[in-house]
């Protein structure tokens, strides 16, 4: 079978092939947020020719008008003919936070690509690669080791991200024996970045990756299988040095299953900021795919994390950022156009209704108050769990592109963050950088380890899923209200 991509060119299809397959292959879509599932609703495509018969996610995703019009989701959409396909998804918008408490190169990052190899690297010291492997993007920077200077900037979408945006998605696929596709995507991607710098006359001295357990996982070609199930037993936590470009790659270790190497990251960097502001208790937030949080105290620290899905990436439909989401929704509430329960009025029920040009539906909203529930009651477990009053939090540390971004007045607004932490938010940037620089120079002085084993002595994971307190607070802060602990 032929199938036509409106400004896309011409491709064979195969009988039970998916439309979204195509695409992907031919590099006309990057992205399979649910695993192709057909849950998210990213993928929408218009038949103009040949459109096969809508199936019920379709009948749940489309208008019967946009139906009968051809609309279908490119995942789950496998032609039984030739056909003649409009794509009807926006390119994937993604913010992609480099900045830390790192200084910056007087460079500015559209410059430092072009200019970079006319630099003389002698004018730098010792220099080191520090890297952030998210589950949605990826950078890396190369930093001067003194300094901490951030000499050259890569970023990018995590390629994984065409076997699903969350990591269960990928761990399916991985166990499904396609590891080694998903191992070898980042892998190129990493030795892209090092090598042009190395092309450049700069020789770093290793690199430092900070990832979740999962990420860490996948890269490593380690057994996803114990990660996939309770009681979510990890290969190893422990750092792992690998190679990158002929370079040394140190791992970070993690904490658990659920706190990996990217919150050990932002623990170092934290606490280096509590102890510049003489700070004793705060609490360290990194939303995202998946949220993680750890209240540090000087000789303790919990931590958890939770699954937040894509709702803080935009929501099931609206492409739109989900700090953008969460003013929005605040604003909504505000105007009476949604009730505390998340409940659109009738008005705008079956629709959704266009606030700043962006089409909210109910299951965006639905889709924000469970993460945000399960944000709000993870606080709630952590204080418990660690004997901590609400009042005693001097800081709220907010990392990662989530929190740089993130209105805290909003977050209050819709019951995201407690009441009592008004006036103590603090955005900190992209602590896995920051936090992998600061494990680069412990390597550098040989206390590394030392560090770490510190910091995991001192360190309490614990499984939300277990905690009778997570379930009831859960369904407490499901309500769209400023909530008071």
């Amino acid at each position: 079978m032929q199938m036509v991509v409106k400004n896309g060119g011409t491709f064979s299809l195969n009988a039970g092939e998916s439309v979204l397959s195509v695409l992907k292959k031919r590099n006309l879509a990057t992205f399979s947020n649910c695993g192709g599932h057909g849950t998210c609703g990213k993928c929408a495509v218009r038949f103009l020719k040949g459109a096969p018969l809508p199936l019920p996610a379709d009948r749940k995703r489309f208008s019967p008008s946009q139906l009968r019009e051809g609309y279908r989701l490119a995942c789950l959409a496998k032609p039984a003919q030739d056909c003649i396909v409009e794509m009807a998804f926006e390119k994937e918008k993604e913010f992609i936070l480099t900045s830390s408490a790192l200084p910056s190169d007087a460079l500015s990052s559209q410059m430092k690509s072009q200019v970079l190899l006319r630099e003389d690297p002698e004018q730098y010291g010792d220099t080191f690669v520090i890297a952030d492997l998210g589950t949605t993007t990826i950078v890396l920077q190369l930093v001067e080791a003194e300094s901490g200077r951030v000499i050259d900037t890569y970023r990018a979408l995590n390629p994984q991200r065409q076997y699903g945006s969350d990591v269960v998605s990928r761990m399916e696929h991985a166990l499904a024996g396609m590891d080694h596709l998903l191992a070898d995507c980042v892998h190129y991607l990493l030795e892209g970045a090092v090598e042009k710098w190395l092309q450049a006359g700069f020789s770093p001295l290793f690199v430092v990756l900070a990832g979740n357990t999962v990420m860490d996982h996948l890269l490593l070609h380690m057994d996803v299988s114990g990660l996939s199930h309770a009681p979510f037993t990890p290969v190893t936590t422990e750092q792992v040095v690998t190679d990158i470009a002929m370079l040394k790659c140190y791992v970070m270790p993690g904490i658990s299953a659920f706190v990996g190497g990217d919150i050990m990251a932002g623990m170092l960097s934290v606490r280096e900021q509590m102890r510049k502001e003489k700070v004793e208790k705060a609490l360290l937030i990194d939303l995202g795919t998946n949220g993680e949080m750890a209240l540090i105290d000087k000789d303790r620290t919990v931590c958890t994390a939770t699954a937040a899905g894509p709702a803080f990436e935009g929501g099931a439909s609206a492409n739109v950022p989900g700090t953008d989401m969460i003013a929005l929704v605040a604003r909504m509430l505000s105007c009476g156009i949604i009730d505390e329960t998340g409940l659109i009025c009738e008005e705008y029920f079956h629709n959704g209704v266009t606030v700043d040009h962006v089409c909210i539906r109910q299951e965006d909203v639905r889709g924000l108050q469970i993460a945000k529930a399960a944000v709000y009651a993870g606080i709630h477990v952590l204080l418990e769990t660690a004997g901590c009053r609400i009042e005693e939090l001097e800081r709220v540390y907010l990392a990662g592109g989530f929190g740089y971004l993130l209105d805290g007045e909003s977050a209050i607004r819709i019951g995201l963050l407690p009441v009592q932490l008004r006036g103590k938010i603090t955005a900190v940037g992209n602590t896995a950088l920051s936090g992998a620089y600061e494990y680069g120079r412990l390597l550098m002085n040989g206390r590394a380890e030392q560090e770490t084993v510190m910091i995991k002595k001192q360190t309490e994971s614990i499984n939300l899923a277990e905690q009778d307190a997570f379930q009831t607070c859960y369904l407490q802060a499901m309500s769209l209200t400023e909530m008071a602990e």
